[in-house]
Protein backbone atom coordinates (compact mmCIF):
# COMPACT_ATOMS: atom_id res chain seq x y z
CA UNK A 1 0.00 0.00 0.00
CA UNK A 2 1.14 3.67 -0.33
CA UNK A 3 1.32 6.26 2.30
CA UNK A 4 -0.96 8.76 2.48
CA UNK A 5 0.31 12.16 1.97
CA UNK A 6 -1.98 13.98 3.56
CA UNK A 7 -1.18 12.56 6.94
CA UNK A 8 1.83 10.95 6.27
CA UNK A 9 1.11 7.61 7.48
CA UNK A 10 0.27 4.71 5.72
CA UNK A 11 -2.61 3.24 5.30
CA UNK A 12 -2.06 -0.11 6.81
CA UNK A 13 -1.04 1.96 10.09
CA UNK A 14 -3.77 3.52 10.16
CA UNK A 15 -6.36 1.05 9.43
CA UNK A 16 -4.25 -1.79 10.80
CA UNK A 17 -2.41 -0.27 13.77
CA UNK A 18 -5.08 0.70 15.92
CA UNK A 19 -6.80 -3.18 15.80
CA UNK A 20 -10.36 -2.96 17.18
CA UNK A 21 -10.15 0.71 17.39
CA UNK A 22 -9.57 1.15 14.11
CA UNK A 23 -13.32 2.32 13.03
CA UNK A 24 -13.58 5.17 15.58
CA UNK A 25 -9.91 6.48 14.41
CA UNK A 26 -11.66 6.92 11.32
CA UNK A 27 -14.53 9.22 13.06
CA UNK A 28 -11.41 11.33 14.11
CA UNK A 29 -10.00 11.66 11.18
CA UNK A 30 -11.61 15.85 10.71
CA UNK A 31 -8.87 16.45 13.78
CA UNK A 32 -5.89 16.23 11.69
CA UNK A 33 -6.01 17.23 7.42
CA UNK A 34 -8.80 15.18 5.83
CA UNK A 35 -8.40 11.71 4.75
CA UNK A 36 -10.61 10.25 2.30
CA UNK A 37 -12.03 7.07 3.67
CA UNK A 38 -13.64 4.84 1.51
CA UNK A 39 -15.88 1.73 1.51
CA UNK A 40 -12.98 -0.46 1.33
CA UNK A 41 -11.13 1.08 3.79
CA UNK A 42 -14.02 0.80 6.00
CA UNK A 43 -14.67 -2.86 4.85
CA UNK A 44 -10.80 -3.55 5.48
CA UNK A 45 -10.66 -2.10 8.75
CA UNK A 46 -13.85 -4.04 9.93
CA UNK A 47 -11.70 -7.32 8.88
CA UNK A 48 -8.35 -6.18 10.69
CA UNK A 49 -11.07 -5.56 13.68
CA UNK A 50 -13.02 -8.90 13.00
CA UNK A 51 -9.31 -10.59 12.44
CA UNK A 52 -8.06 -9.23 16.13
CA UNK A 53 -10.78 -10.52 17.80
CA UNK A 54 -10.67 -13.88 16.43
CA UNK A 55 -6.94 -13.97 17.24
CA UNK A 56 -7.65 -12.99 20.69
CA UNK A 57 -10.37 -15.35 20.83
CA UNK A 58 -8.26 -18.50 19.86
CA UNK A 59 -5.31 -17.87 22.08
CA UNK A 60 -7.79 -17.09 25.26
CA UNK A 61 -7.45 -20.87 26.05
CA UNK A 62 -3.52 -20.82 26.68
CA UNK A 63 -4.15 -18.12 29.28
CA UNK A 64 -0.96 -17.30 31.40
CA UNK A 65 1.59 -19.10 33.20
CA UNK A 66 0.45 -19.61 36.65
CA UNK A 67 2.02 -18.13 39.50
CA UNK A 68 2.44 -20.39 42.67
CA UNK A 69 2.57 -19.89 46.21
CA UNK A 70 4.39 -21.98 48.75
CA UNK A 71 5.72 -25.10 47.89
CA UNK A 72 4.88 -27.83 50.53
CA UNK A 73 7.12 -30.57 49.24
CA UNK A 74 10.82 -30.56 47.11
CA UNK A 75 11.57 -34.14 45.48
CA UNK A 76 14.82 -34.47 42.82
CA UNK A 77 14.72 -37.11 40.59
CA UNK A 78 16.65 -37.91 37.00
CA UNK A 79 13.20 -38.23 35.43
CA UNK A 80 9.60 -37.20 36.23
CA UNK A 81 6.64 -38.20 33.72
CA UNK A 82 3.38 -36.48 33.88
CA UNK A 83 0.37 -38.48 33.48
CA UNK A 84 -0.24 -42.27 33.90
CA UNK A 85 -2.21 -43.66 30.84
CA UNK A 86 -0.80 -46.08 27.92
CA UNK A 87 2.23 -43.57 27.28
CA UNK A 88 3.07 -42.87 30.80
CA UNK A 89 2.54 -46.06 31.73
CA UNK A 90 5.22 -47.52 29.10
CA UNK A 91 7.21 -44.82 29.88
CA UNK A 92 7.12 -45.55 33.52
CA UNK A 93 7.48 -49.11 33.08
CA UNK A 94 10.85 -48.80 30.51
CA UNK A 95 12.47 -46.74 33.77
CA UNK A 96 11.57 -49.18 35.95
CA UNK A 97 13.17 -51.75 33.69
CA UNK A 98 16.38 -49.23 33.18
CA UNK A 99 16.48 -48.52 37.03
CA UNK A 100 16.48 -45.49 36.87
CA UNK A 101 15.88 -43.09 39.51
CA UNK A 102 12.35 -41.32 38.55
CA UNK A 103 8.92 -40.18 39.82
CA UNK A 104 5.51 -40.63 37.72
CA UNK A 105 2.19 -38.65 38.55
CA UNK A 106 -1.40 -38.86 37.69
CA UNK A 107 -3.92 -36.76 37.98
CA UNK A 108 -6.79 -38.70 38.08
CA UNK A 109 -7.42 -41.21 41.22
CA UNK A 110 -6.33 -44.81 40.16
CA UNK A 111 -5.44 -46.16 36.99
CA UNK A 112 -6.83 -44.93 33.26
CA UNK A 113 -8.96 -47.34 31.51
CA UNK A 114 -6.56 -49.55 28.66
CA UNK A 115 -7.20 -49.82 25.07
CA UNK A 116 -5.55 -52.66 23.76
CA UNK A 117 -5.24 -52.46 19.51
CA UNK A 118 -1.46 -51.63 19.52
CA UNK A 119 -0.21 -50.98 15.90
CA UNK A 120 3.08 -52.12 15.21
CA UNK A 121 5.03 -52.66 11.88
CA UNK A 122 7.98 -55.28 11.82
CA UNK A 123 7.12 -57.51 14.96
CA UNK A 124 7.98 -60.83 14.85
CA UNK A 125 4.32 -61.86 15.55
CA UNK A 126 4.19 -60.34 12.23
CA UNK A 127 6.60 -62.30 9.99
CA UNK A 128 6.14 -65.42 12.29
CA UNK A 129 2.44 -65.44 10.81
CA UNK A 130 4.01 -64.05 7.80
CA UNK A 131 2.24 -60.05 7.87
CA UNK A 132 4.62 -57.93 7.63
CA UNK A 133 4.37 -55.35 5.03
CA UNK A 134 6.08 -52.26 2.88
CA UNK A 135 7.05 -49.46 5.28
CA UNK A 136 7.67 -47.15 2.34
CA UNK A 137 3.93 -47.50 1.23
CA UNK A 138 3.04 -47.13 4.77
CA UNK A 139 4.86 -43.86 5.11
CA UNK A 140 3.29 -42.70 2.09
CA UNK A 141 -0.35 -43.78 2.89
CA UNK A 142 0.28 -42.13 6.31
CA UNK A 143 1.50 -38.58 5.38
CA UNK A 144 -1.46 -38.94 2.51
CA UNK A 145 -4.05 -38.73 5.49
CA UNK A 146 -2.68 -35.96 7.02
CA UNK A 147 -2.31 -34.12 3.40
CA UNK A 148 1.79 -34.34 4.23
CA UNK A 149 1.35 -31.72 7.09
CA UNK A 150 3.42 -34.46 9.74
CA UNK A 151 6.62 -34.84 10.45
CA UNK A 152 7.84 -38.01 8.20
CA UNK A 153 11.26 -38.16 10.60
CA UNK A 154 8.96 -38.55 13.33
CA UNK A 155 6.67 -41.27 11.64
CA UNK A 156 10.40 -43.07 11.26
CA UNK A 157 10.56 -43.25 15.02
CA UNK A 158 7.68 -45.51 14.82
CA UNK A 159 8.75 -47.63 11.81
CA UNK A 160 11.68 -48.57 13.64
CA UNK A 161 10.65 -48.96 16.91
CA UNK A 162 6.96 -50.26 17.14
CA UNK A 163 7.66 -53.52 16.38
CA UNK A 164 10.30 -54.29 19.11
CA UNK A 165 8.21 -52.10 21.49
CA UNK A 166 5.47 -54.51 20.97
CA UNK A 167 8.15 -57.65 21.61
CA UNK A 168 9.20 -56.06 24.82
CA UNK A 169 5.98 -55.17 25.78
CA UNK A 170 4.67 -59.25 25.73
CA UNK A 171 8.04 -60.50 26.99
CA UNK A 172 7.83 -58.35 30.06
CA UNK A 173 4.19 -59.42 30.64
CA UNK A 174 5.43 -63.03 30.18
CA UNK A 175 7.98 -62.34 33.07
CA UNK A 176 6.10 -60.99 35.47
CA UNK A 177 2.57 -62.02 35.22
CA UNK A 178 3.77 -65.22 34.96
CA UNK A 179 1.36 -66.98 32.37
CA UNK A 180 1.46 -66.85 28.53
CA UNK A 181 0.66 -63.43 26.81
CA UNK A 182 1.49 -63.35 23.02
CA UNK A 183 0.39 -61.09 20.18
CA UNK A 184 -2.71 -61.87 18.10
CA UNK A 185 -2.01 -59.38 14.57
CA UNK A 186 -5.04 -58.87 12.63
CA UNK A 187 -4.36 -59.83 8.70
CA UNK A 188 -4.89 -57.58 6.00
CA UNK A 189 -7.97 -56.66 4.86
CA UNK A 190 -8.55 -55.10 1.51
CA UNK A 191 -12.18 -54.41 2.09
CA UNK A 192 -11.49 -50.99 3.53
CA UNK A 193 -14.62 -49.49 2.16
CA UNK A 194 -15.65 -45.64 0.93
CA UNK A 195 -12.33 -46.52 -1.57
CA UNK A 196 -9.52 -48.62 -2.38
CA UNK A 197 -7.78 -47.81 0.96
CA UNK A 198 -4.34 -49.45 1.92
CA UNK A 199 -4.93 -51.41 5.53
CA UNK A 200 -1.84 -52.53 6.81
CA UNK A 201 -2.05 -55.88 9.08
CA UNK A 202 -0.20 -53.83 11.64
CA UNK A 203 -3.01 -54.16 14.17
CA UNK A 204 -1.56 -56.46 17.57
CA UNK A 205 -3.88 -57.76 20.20
CA UNK A 206 -1.80 -58.35 23.16
CA UNK A 207 -3.52 -61.07 24.89
CA UNK A 208 -3.62 -64.72 26.76
CA UNK A 209 -4.08 -67.48 24.21
CA UNK A 210 -6.73 -69.99 25.27
CA UNK A 211 -8.82 -67.43 26.78
CA UNK A 212 -12.57 -66.35 25.88
CA UNK A 213 -13.60 -62.81 25.85
CA UNK A 214 -12.47 -59.70 28.12
CA UNK A 215 -10.93 -62.04 29.62
CA UNK A 216 -8.06 -62.92 27.36
CA UNK A 217 -6.61 -58.78 27.04
CA UNK A 218 -3.94 -57.67 29.43
CA UNK A 219 -5.27 -54.49 31.23
CA UNK A 220 -2.23 -52.45 30.14
CA UNK A 221 -2.36 -49.40 32.40
CA UNK A 222 -3.21 -51.13 35.78
CA UNK A 223 -0.59 -53.89 34.87
CA UNK A 224 1.89 -51.75 34.19
CA UNK A 225 1.60 -49.56 36.96
CA UNK A 226 1.86 -52.99 39.11
CA UNK A 227 5.15 -53.80 37.26
CA UNK A 228 6.45 -50.42 38.57
CA UNK A 229 5.37 -50.59 42.34
CA UNK A 230 7.00 -53.89 42.10
CA UNK A 231 10.43 -52.09 41.18
CA UNK A 232 9.69 -49.53 43.70
CA UNK A 233 8.24 -46.94 42.60
CA UNK A 234 4.17 -46.00 43.05
CA UNK A 235 2.13 -43.62 40.97
CA UNK A 236 1.53 -40.64 42.45
CA UNK A 237 -2.35 -40.38 41.67
CA UNK A 238 -4.35 -37.19 42.07
CA UNK A 239 -1.41 -34.89 41.29
CA UNK A 240 -1.77 -32.67 38.40
CA UNK A 241 0.79 -30.63 36.46
CA UNK A 242 0.97 -26.93 37.05
CA UNK A 243 3.70 -25.64 35.29
CA UNK A 244 7.22 -26.93 34.21
CA UNK A 245 10.43 -24.88 35.36
CA UNK A 246 12.21 -23.39 32.78
CA UNK A 247 14.40 -20.98 31.66
CA UNK A 248 16.60 -20.11 28.40
CA UNK A 249 15.06 -23.03 26.14
CA UNK A 250 15.95 -25.57 29.28
CA UNK A 251 13.13 -27.67 31.43
CA UNK A 252 14.66 -28.42 34.96
CA UNK A 253 11.31 -30.00 36.73
CA UNK A 254 8.10 -29.49 37.22
CA UNK A 255 5.78 -27.84 40.02
CA UNK A 256 2.59 -30.14 40.61
CA UNK A 257 -0.24 -30.02 43.10
CA UNK A 258 -1.20 -32.89 44.81
CA UNK A 259 -4.10 -33.63 47.82
CA UNK A 260 -1.41 -31.72 50.84
CA UNK A 261 -0.58 -28.62 48.22
CA UNK A 262 2.35 -27.62 45.45
CA UNK A 263 5.00 -30.16 45.13
CA UNK A 264 8.10 -29.30 43.39
CA UNK A 265 9.89 -31.92 40.88
CA UNK A 266 13.60 -31.07 40.31
CA UNK A 267 14.47 -32.95 37.37
CA UNK A 268 17.14 -33.48 34.23
CA UNK A 269 14.38 -34.64 32.00
CA UNK A 270 10.75 -34.27 32.11
CA UNK A 271 8.15 -36.34 29.86
CA UNK A 272 4.53 -35.29 29.52
CA UNK A 273 1.91 -37.55 28.87
CA UNK A 274 -1.10 -36.23 29.93
CA UNK A 275 -3.23 -36.32 26.98
CA UNK A 276 -4.84 -34.13 24.72
CA UNK A 277 -7.36 -31.70 25.02
CA UNK A 278 -11.10 -32.97 24.55
CA UNK A 279 -12.05 -32.01 28.46
CA UNK A 280 -11.06 -28.03 27.46
CA UNK A 281 -14.43 -26.39 25.76
CA UNK A 282 -12.56 -23.55 25.09
CA UNK A 283 -9.61 -24.83 23.68
CA UNK A 284 -11.24 -27.33 21.85
CA UNK A 285 -13.67 -24.57 20.27
CA UNK A 286 -10.95 -22.65 19.69
CA UNK A 287 -8.41 -25.30 18.81
CA UNK A 288 -10.67 -27.52 16.95
CA UNK A 289 -14.05 -26.00 15.69
CA UNK A 290 -15.38 -28.66 13.50
CA UNK A 291 -15.62 -30.75 16.89
CA UNK A 292 -18.81 -29.06 18.47
CA UNK A 293 -20.34 -28.80 15.41
CA UNK A 294 -20.47 -32.06 14.53
CA UNK A 295 -19.93 -34.17 18.29
CA UNK A 296 -22.78 -35.10 20.08
CA UNK A 297 -20.67 -37.62 22.84
CA UNK A 298 -18.14 -37.99 25.03
CA UNK A 299 -15.92 -40.72 25.10
CA UNK A 300 -12.82 -39.28 26.60
CA UNK A 301 -10.67 -39.12 29.93
CA UNK A 302 -11.98 -36.09 31.88
CA UNK A 303 -8.92 -35.22 33.07
CA UNK A 304 -7.36 -34.57 29.31
CA UNK A 305 -8.15 -30.70 29.67
CA UNK A 306 -5.07 -29.66 27.91
CA UNK A 307 -2.72 -28.71 31.05
CA UNK A 308 0.24 -30.62 29.82
CA UNK A 309 0.05 -29.15 26.39
CA UNK A 310 -0.22 -25.52 27.71
CA UNK A 311 2.82 -26.11 30.56
CA UNK A 312 4.87 -26.75 27.17
CA UNK A 313 3.82 -23.75 25.49
CA UNK A 314 4.52 -21.79 28.52
CA UNK A 315 8.20 -23.26 28.12
CA UNK A 316 8.68 -22.24 24.89
CA UNK A 317 6.94 -25.10 22.86
CA UNK A 318 5.22 -25.17 19.48
CA UNK A 319 1.82 -26.43 18.75
CA UNK A 320 0.29 -28.02 15.50
CA UNK A 321 -0.86 -25.41 12.82
CA UNK A 322 -3.61 -27.84 12.28
CA UNK A 323 -5.96 -29.50 14.85
CA UNK A 324 -7.10 -33.24 14.53
CA UNK A 325 -9.19 -35.68 16.34
CA UNK A 326 -10.66 -39.09 16.60
CA UNK A 327 -14.53 -39.09 16.02
CA UNK A 328 -16.35 -41.76 15.40
CA UNK A 329 -19.97 -41.92 14.53
CA UNK A 330 -21.57 -43.44 17.33
CA UNK A 331 -23.11 -40.98 19.33
CA UNK A 332 -27.00 -41.73 19.03
CA UNK A 333 -28.97 -39.21 20.41
CA UNK A 334 -33.03 -38.30 20.43
CA UNK A 335 -34.61 -36.80 17.32
CA UNK A 336 -34.20 -32.92 17.42
CA UNK A 337 -31.32 -33.35 19.42
CA UNK A 338 -28.49 -30.87 17.74
CA UNK A 339 -24.83 -31.40 17.92
CA UNK A 340 -22.57 -29.29 19.86
CA UNK A 341 -22.45 -28.79 24.33
CA UNK A 342 -25.33 -29.02 25.94
CA UNK A 343 -23.84 -27.31 29.09
CA UNK A 344 -20.48 -25.80 27.68
CA UNK A 345 -18.93 -24.51 30.72
CA UNK A 346 -19.73 -28.32 32.50
CA UNK A 347 -18.15 -29.52 29.33
CA UNK A 348 -21.31 -31.53 28.60
CA UNK A 349 -22.54 -32.88 25.13
CA UNK A 350 -26.18 -35.24 24.41
CA UNK A 351 -24.75 -38.23 25.70
CA UNK A 352 -22.08 -40.33 27.14
CA UNK A 353 -21.27 -43.43 25.22
CA UNK A 354 -21.35 -45.04 21.94
CA UNK A 355 -23.64 -47.17 19.82
CA UNK A 356 -21.20 -48.90 17.70
CA UNK A 357 -23.92 -50.12 15.07
CA UNK A 358 -23.87 -46.15 14.18
CA UNK A 359 -20.99 -47.49 11.88
CA UNK A 360 -22.37 -49.61 9.66
CA UNK A 361 -22.87 -48.16 6.32
CA UNK A 362 -26.54 -48.62 5.91
CA UNK A 363 -28.29 -45.32 4.37
CA UNK A 364 -27.85 -42.16 6.27
CA UNK A 365 -29.71 -39.13 5.72
CA UNK A 366 -29.70 -35.51 7.17
CA UNK A 367 -32.07 -33.41 8.87
CA UNK A 368 -33.50 -32.09 4.84
CA UNK A 369 -34.38 -35.97 4.30
CA UNK A 370 -31.30 -35.80 1.75
CA UNK A 371 -28.07 -38.42 1.81
CA UNK A 372 -25.24 -37.25 3.09
CA UNK A 373 -22.13 -39.01 1.70
CA UNK A 374 -20.42 -42.65 0.89
CA UNK A 375 -21.50 -43.89 3.84
CA UNK A 376 -18.89 -46.63 3.86
CA UNK A 377 -15.70 -44.04 4.40
CA UNK A 378 -13.76 -43.56 7.69
CA UNK A 379 -15.74 -43.13 10.93
CA UNK A 380 -15.27 -39.48 10.87
CA UNK A 381 -16.74 -39.03 7.48
CA UNK A 382 -20.03 -38.91 7.96
CA UNK A 383 -19.10 -36.32 11.04
CA UNK A 384 -17.27 -34.25 9.03
CA UNK A 385 -19.83 -34.02 6.01
CA UNK A 386 -22.68 -33.88 8.72
CA UNK A 387 -20.93 -30.64 10.47
CA UNK A 388 -22.12 -28.45 7.43
CA UNK A 389 -25.52 -29.82 7.75
CA UNK A 390 -28.46 -28.49 9.76
CA UNK A 391 -28.00 -30.05 12.81
CA UNK A 392 -24.81 -31.65 12.66
CA UNK A 393 -26.77 -34.51 13.04
CA UNK A 394 -27.55 -37.66 10.93
CA UNK A 395 -30.29 -40.39 10.34
CA UNK A 396 -29.39 -43.83 9.97
CA UNK A 397 -31.63 -46.15 8.24
CA UNK A 398 -32.31 -49.70 7.97
CA UNK A 399 -34.84 -52.68 8.15
CA UNK A 400 -35.32 -55.94 9.37
CA UNK A 401 -32.56 -57.67 7.37
CA UNK A 402 -30.08 -55.79 9.12
CA UNK A 403 -28.68 -58.83 11.10
CA UNK A 404 -27.75 -60.46 7.70
CA UNK A 405 -26.84 -57.11 6.05
CA UNK A 406 -24.19 -56.53 8.72
CA UNK A 407 -22.71 -60.02 8.41
CA UNK A 408 -22.42 -59.13 4.92
CA UNK A 409 -20.75 -55.46 4.94
CA UNK A 410 -17.26 -56.47 6.57
CA UNK A 411 -16.55 -53.80 8.16
CA UNK A 412 -13.40 -52.99 10.12
CA UNK A 413 -11.48 -52.18 13.93
CA UNK A 414 -13.72 -52.04 16.69
CA UNK A 415 -17.00 -51.57 14.34
CA UNK A 416 -16.76 -54.66 12.77
CA UNK A 417 -16.47 -57.64 15.49
CA UNK A 418 -18.74 -57.22 18.57
CA UNK A 419 -21.44 -55.64 16.45
CA UNK A 420 -21.28 -58.75 13.67
CA UNK A 421 -21.75 -61.02 17.29
CA UNK A 422 -24.38 -58.85 18.55
CA UNK A 423 -26.73 -59.39 15.89
CA UNK A 424 -25.94 -63.01 14.23
CA UNK A 425 -28.44 -65.06 14.87
CA UNK A 426 -30.61 -62.16 16.54
CA UNK A 427 -33.33 -59.90 15.16
CA UNK A 428 -32.78 -56.24 15.69
CA UNK A 429 -35.45 -56.08 18.52
CA UNK A 430 -33.76 -58.58 20.54
CA UNK A 431 -30.13 -57.30 20.17
CA UNK A 432 -30.95 -53.48 20.70
CA UNK A 433 -35.44 -53.02 22.06
CA UNK A 434 -33.64 -52.87 26.29
CA UNK A 435 -31.34 -50.26 25.32
CA UNK A 436 -32.18 -48.15 22.57
CA UNK A 437 -35.91 -48.75 21.15
CA UNK A 438 -37.96 -48.79 24.20
CA UNK A 439 -35.90 -45.77 25.28
CA UNK A 440 -36.81 -43.73 22.30
CA UNK A 441 -33.86 -43.76 20.74
CA UNK A 442 -34.20 -46.04 18.02
CA UNK A 443 -37.52 -45.58 16.24
CA UNK A 444 -39.01 -48.55 15.10
CA UNK A 445 -42.25 -48.92 12.83
CA UNK A 446 -44.29 -51.07 10.28
CA UNK A 447 -44.44 -48.32 7.21
CA UNK A 448 -42.02 -45.95 6.17
CA UNK A 449 -44.19 -42.84 6.39
CA UNK A 450 -44.84 -43.51 10.54
CA UNK A 451 -40.92 -44.11 10.75
CA UNK A 452 -40.34 -40.58 8.95
CA UNK A 453 -43.23 -39.51 11.41
CA UNK A 454 -41.26 -40.99 14.47
CA UNK A 455 -37.92 -39.62 13.46
CA UNK A 456 -38.79 -36.23 12.88
CA UNK A 457 -39.26 -35.39 9.28
CA UNK A 458 -42.25 -33.28 8.25
CA UNK A 459 -43.44 -31.92 5.05
CA UNK A 460 -40.87 -31.09 2.02
CA UNK A 461 -38.28 -33.22 4.34
CA UNK A 462 -40.82 -36.33 4.85
CA UNK A 463 -41.33 -36.23 1.13
CA UNK A 464 -37.68 -36.21 0.30
CA UNK A 465 -36.74 -38.58 3.52
CA UNK A 466 -39.08 -41.10 1.57
CA UNK A 467 -37.83 -40.26 -1.92
CA UNK A 468 -34.02 -40.84 -0.83
CA UNK A 469 -35.00 -44.12 0.37
CA UNK A 470 -37.09 -45.19 -3.09
CA UNK A 471 -33.87 -43.93 -5.32
CA UNK A 472 -31.72 -46.21 -2.69
CA UNK A 473 -33.87 -49.00 -3.36
CA UNK A 474 -32.87 -48.65 -6.95
CA UNK A 475 -29.04 -48.48 -6.59
CA UNK A 476 -29.59 -51.74 -4.73
CA UNK A 477 -31.51 -53.21 -7.15
CA UNK A 478 -28.78 -52.36 -9.87
CA UNK A 479 -26.09 -53.13 -7.16
CA UNK A 480 -24.43 -49.98 -8.50
CA UNK A 481 -24.37 -46.56 -6.05
CA UNK A 482 -24.51 -44.08 -9.08
CA UNK A 483 -24.76 -41.65 -6.55
CA UNK A 484 -22.04 -41.82 -4.30
CA UNK A 485 -20.02 -44.73 -5.64
CA UNK A 486 -20.48 -46.97 -2.47
CA UNK A 487 -18.93 -50.64 -2.78
CA UNK A 488 -21.96 -53.05 -3.90
CA UNK A 489 -21.59 -55.34 -1.23
CA UNK A 490 -21.97 -52.17 1.28
CA UNK A 491 -25.56 -51.48 -0.58
CA UNK A 492 -28.77 -52.34 1.96
CA UNK A 493 -32.66 -52.62 0.86
CA UNK A 494 -35.08 -51.05 2.64
CA UNK A 495 -38.51 -52.79 1.77
CA UNK A 496 -39.29 -54.90 4.34
CA UNK A 497 -40.90 -54.03 8.06
CA UNK A 498 -40.21 -53.29 10.53
CA UNK A 499 -38.49 -50.17 9.71
CA UNK A 500 -35.56 -48.82 12.11
CA UNK A 501 -33.96 -45.25 12.05
CA UNK A 502 -31.71 -43.49 14.65
CA UNK A 503 -30.41 -40.28 14.73
CA UNK A 504 -26.21 -39.89 15.50
CA UNK A 505 -23.50 -37.26 16.12
CA UNK A 506 -20.09 -37.83 16.54
CA UNK A 507 -18.46 -40.06 19.23
CA UNK A 508 -15.43 -37.71 20.53
CA UNK A 509 -12.65 -40.21 21.61
CA UNK A 510 -9.98 -37.62 21.97
CA UNK A 511 -7.66 -35.46 19.98
CA UNK A 512 -4.62 -35.60 18.66
CA UNK A 513 -2.07 -32.80 17.85
CA UNK A 514 -0.23 -31.08 19.94
CA UNK A 515 3.35 -30.17 21.07
CA UNK A 516 5.42 -29.96 17.91
CA UNK A 517 8.72 -32.90 18.66
CA UNK A 518 11.13 -34.17 16.66
CA UNK A 519 12.30 -37.88 15.87
CA UNK A 520 13.55 -38.15 19.59
CA UNK A 521 10.56 -36.85 21.18
CA UNK A 522 11.57 -33.72 22.21
CA UNK A 523 9.70 -30.95 22.59
CA UNK A 524 11.06 -27.79 19.74
CA UNK A 525 10.38 -24.23 19.74
CA UNK A 526 9.01 -22.61 16.56
CA UNK A 527 12.76 -22.91 15.00
CA UNK A 528 12.95 -25.96 15.54
CA UNK A 529 15.34 -26.69 17.99
CA UNK A 530 14.90 -29.01 20.86
CA UNK A 531 13.74 -27.78 24.51
CA UNK A 532 16.48 -29.32 26.56
CA UNK A 533 15.04 -31.65 29.28
CA UNK A 534 11.34 -31.70 27.44
CA UNK A 535 9.62 -34.77 26.21
CA UNK A 536 6.12 -34.85 25.21
CA UNK A 537 4.62 -38.40 24.01
CA UNK A 538 0.40 -39.60 23.74
CA UNK A 539 -1.90 -37.59 22.44
CA UNK A 540 -0.55 -34.48 24.44
CA UNK A 541 2.22 -34.79 21.19
CA UNK A 542 1.82 -33.66 17.93
CA UNK A 543 3.55 -33.83 14.55
CA UNK A 544 2.37 -37.12 13.87
CA UNK A 545 -1.64 -36.59 12.50
CA UNK A 546 -3.12 -33.70 11.07
CA UNK A 547 -7.00 -33.10 9.62
CA UNK A 548 -8.17 -37.08 10.99
CA UNK A 549 -7.07 -39.97 12.29
CA UNK A 550 -6.41 -42.50 9.77
CA UNK A 551 -8.54 -45.14 10.94
CA UNK A 552 -7.47 -47.74 8.68
CA UNK A 553 -4.13 -47.86 10.07
CA UNK A 554 -5.79 -49.71 12.78
CA UNK A 555 -3.90 -49.26 16.33
CA UNK A 556 -2.20 -46.83 15.16
CA UNK A 557 -3.22 -44.32 18.08
CA UNK A 558 -2.03 -46.66 20.73
CA UNK A 559 0.66 -47.88 19.10
CA UNK A 560 2.11 -44.08 18.96
CA UNK A 561 1.44 -43.75 22.58
CA UNK A 562 3.22 -47.02 23.61
CA UNK A 563 6.31 -46.67 20.71
CA UNK A 564 6.92 -43.20 21.83
CA UNK A 565 6.72 -43.30 25.42
CA UNK A 566 9.18 -46.02 25.27
CA UNK A 567 11.27 -44.14 23.11
CA UNK A 568 11.67 -41.08 25.40
CA UNK A 569 12.50 -42.58 28.44
CA UNK A 570 15.37 -44.80 26.31
CA UNK A 571 16.26 -41.48 24.76
CA UNK A 572 16.23 -39.22 27.74
CA UNK A 573 18.56 -42.09 29.96
CA UNK A 574 20.73 -42.26 26.97
CA UNK A 575 19.76 -46.10 26.38
CA UNK A 576 19.32 -45.22 22.64
CA UNK A 577 20.99 -42.77 20.50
Amino acid sequence: MTKSTESGISRRAFLTGAGAGALTALGLASCAQPTIVTASDVKEAKAAAEAETAAGAATDWLGEEPEIGEIGETIDVDLLICGCGMAGAVAGATAADLGLNFAIIEKGAEPAASHYDIGAIHSRFQKEANLDFDEKRWLNEWARYASFKNDQSVARTWVEHSGPTVEWLVDLYNDFLGEEVTAIVDEENDQAGGTVYFMPPECHHVEKPGVQGPEARVEHVEVLSEYMASKGVDVTYKTALVKLLHEEGKVTGAICEGPDGYIQYNAKNVIIATGGYPANPAMLKARNPIVPKCVTSLNYNQNNDGSGIKAALWAGAAMDTDPAAMIFDRGIVEPGVDAGYTDEEAGTWATGGQFNLGSQPFLKVDRLGQRICNESGNYDTICHAAACRPGGVWCQVFDVNAPDDVQRFKTQGCSANTWKRTLNGHTVDEAYDEKYISKGLMMKADTLEDLADQLGFEGDAKEQFLATIEEYNKMFDAQDDTQFGKEAYRLSAIREAPFYGAWYGGSLLTTIDGVRINKHCQAVDDNYQPIEGLYVVGTSSGSYYSGNYPVYLVGNCLGRQVTFGRYAVRHAAGDIA
